[in-house]
């Protein structure tokens, strides 16, 4: 049989019949390729090629994060010693006075934060310039009233106070020499 015929019958196998078709089938050469020849050519594609470098690669980096961690521990115990104690007695106002006049609760202690929750920046900024000693001006009046919560660690400088509250997009603090300026 001719390749075109052989093509006919493979489209339209309803226009033959069944003695047609096997006549087809016997005269075609099949190759079948060997499972185990296959395999071996597929296993050898495969094959992992001379990944040494990779693996160097990732024992640096492991070693480079290692090191960068171990550095960031050490420095963060040295810095924690160096990083004078005050107690928080000592920098903090009467905080009685402070919580009856403005309404809020606080109950600091030497290892416990002062927290501010939902109150208003003037009550946060009158606690914090009496516990610093610092005068604050407001140029944005509105921002009086604007509340916040604000968690004051005993260990904060005044630096740290203004950044922390600077993190909120509707005011913006500076803080020159002995006046922390509301805009």
């Amino acid at each position: 049989m001719k390749n075109e015929e052989q093509i006919r019958m493979l489209l339209h196998p309803e226009k033959y019949t069944d003695e047609q078709l096997d006549q087809m089938l016997d005269g075609m050469e099949i190759a079948v390729p060997e499972a185990e020849e296959t395999l071996a050519q597929i296993t050898q594609d495969r094959q992992p090629r001379q990944r040494g470098w990779m693996r160097m690669a990732a024992a640096i980096v492991s070693v480079l994060m290692l090191s960068g961690i171990v550095y960031a521990a050490y420095h963060h115990l040295v810095m924690a010693e160096e990083r004078p104690q005050v107690a928080m007695t000592e920098r903090m106002p009467d905080i009685k006075k402070i919580e009856d006049a403005y309404g809020v609760e606080m109950t600091p202690t030497e290892n416990t934060p002062v927290v501010f929750n939902n109150v208003e920046l003037q009550q946060i900024m009158l606690y914090v310039a009496e516990g610093y000693g610092v005068k604050v001006r407001f140029k944005n009046k509105a921002a009086r009233t604007i509340r916040f919560y604000l968690q004051w660690e005993a260990d904060d400088t005044l630096q740290e106070i203004v950044n922390k509250i600077n993190h909120f997009e509707k005011v913006h603090l500076t803080l020159d020499e002995e006046t922390i300026t509301i805009q």
